[in-house]
């Protein structure tokens, strides 16, 4: 945690720094991160079909119902016998938020339940909620804050599950964040720190064998700095820092030893945020990380950091994202400490009609291991279609794949994984 106050203080120092050199007393004209010459398919405005927030007194008020069937072809994530299940989901959203002149108060929540008509154990409830605030102290300057808790799931196909559980493994986050954030014409310079709370519930596999999970307990101590210069109103250069801790609850036992699992992440990066002529626009950061783990026995990291959105539009009732990144992640595995994830993904949006949106993906995911002979690949592709009734009523389909390759000395059996998802769902909006 002291090392978090220090980045913070760096941050402030630096930042302070980079602003008088600058001189950011004056003015200039121009609106210089305006990223809006183009629009993406998803946000484009259809007052015919898109739902109106409602007002009440002070907020503004944005909601919505669904319900939902599905299919999938494995329900219990094994690697051979798969057995198909019916899925029923039910969630809402509620988003609310002050339509003050200056300052805000806003809450986000939201539910989604999703019911496994055959194998009841794999159903799971997840929850999140988010309250938050903002105080314009001047014009270009303002401190925020917010307190969140978010109730989930781990993913089948995530690195943290083996070939058939029992039931799906859950996990609560609870914490705060605050930020400090400076604008003007050419410069913006964005501050967030987190702590967040995080702790798992043990699971079991099909045949009732337990799956301890408190080794995954742990304190996320995350601080984030981004000073921004806008060198013309379509493209700004930035250089950010990041700094991640892990302090887990508990040790792990390797080899009959006790080891800390703690570590400290180091990220440093430039990029450019853009939105040129060329029909393209986005946002850019590459750079080094380097994480030092607490105990030796556990091998530190350095290499590449990479975090990248980008969108293309190739005609107006298209649009075309890429996204890609490269970072360390919690393991989710005893006897390894983290991974370094790298993934990749592509979007394409198309509006057939106003009304109607078809969208297909793919995302490629690849976790790297250093204590253990281990290499994982996770393949997610799909196609979703949106119809908009009217303002009131959303009808969507989906038919998805995800597959799960895992290799090396060090997994037992076969954990590859994969299944075809059906569903379709209809939104409602008050």
């Amino acid at each position: 945690m002291l090392e978090i106050k220090r980045a913070g203080l760096a941050g402030v120092a630096t930042g302070a720094l980079v602003l008088a050199a600058t001189g950011v007393a004056h003015a200039q004209s121009g609106d210089y991160y305006s990223r809006d010459k183009y629009e993406s398919v998803t946000d484009r405005n259809q007052p015919e079909f898109d739902p109106e927030p409602i007002r009440l007194g002070a907020f503004t008020v944005n909601s919505n119902a669904h319900a939902g069937l599905g299919y999938t072809s494995n329900a219990l994530g094994t690697s051979t016998d798969e057995e198909s299940d019916t899925i029923a989901e039910v969630g809402a959203n509620l988003s609310a938020r002050t339509n003050w002149s200056v300052h805000e108060v806003g809450v986000d929540v939201s539910a989604v339940h999703q019911e496994y008509q055959d194998y009841g154990d794999q159903s799971f409830t997840n929850l999140n909620g988010r309250l938050r605030g903002r105080i314009d102290v001047t014009r270009e300057f303002s401190f925020g804050g917010a307190a969140f808790y978010q109730k989930s799931t781990d993913r089948y196909s995530d690195p943290s599950n083996t070939s058939g559980l029992g039931e799906p493994i859950e996990f609560t986050r609870t914490g705060f964040d605050v930020n400090a954030n400076y604008s003007n014409d050419r410069i913006r310079w964005a501050n967030v720190l987190t702590i967040a709370e995080v702790d798992y519930d043990d699971a079991s596999t099909i045949t009732g064998v337990p799956i301890d999970q408190d080794f995954r307990d742990r304190t996320d101590n995350r601080f984030y700095s981004r000073l921004s210069y806008a060198l013309t109103p379509n493209l700004a250069i930035f250089g950010q820092g990041v700094l991640d801790q892990r302090e887990y609850d508990n040790n792990v036992i390797v080899d009959g030893v006790a080891r800390s699992r703690d570590s400290d992440t180091y990220t440093l990066s430039g990029g450019v945020d853009f939105e040129l002529n060329s029909l393209v626009r986005g946002d850019i950061a590459i750079g080094f990380l380097s994480q030092e783990m607490d105990d030796a026995f556990f091998e530190d990291n350095d290499g590449l950091a990479v975090d990248a959105n980008v969108e293309w539009f190739p005609t107006r009732l298209t649009t075309v994202s890429f996204n890609g990144g490269r970072r360390t992640v919690d393991s989710g595995v005893v006897n390894t400490a983290s991974s370094v994830q790298t993934n990749f993904g592509v979007r394409v949006d198309h509006e057939l009609y106003r009304n109607i949106i078809l969208s297909g993906y793919g995302n490629i995911e690849n976790y790297e291991y250093d204590e253990v002979d281990r290499d994982e690949d996770v393949t997610d592709f799909g196609v979703i279609g949106t119809y908009k009734m009217n303002k009131r009523v959303h009808l969507n389909a989906f038919a998805r794949h995800v597959e799960r390759e895992r290799d090396g000395s060090a997994v037992v059996g076969n954990q590859d994984y994969s299944a075809d998802l059906l569903g379709i769902s209809v939104r409602v909006f008050p």
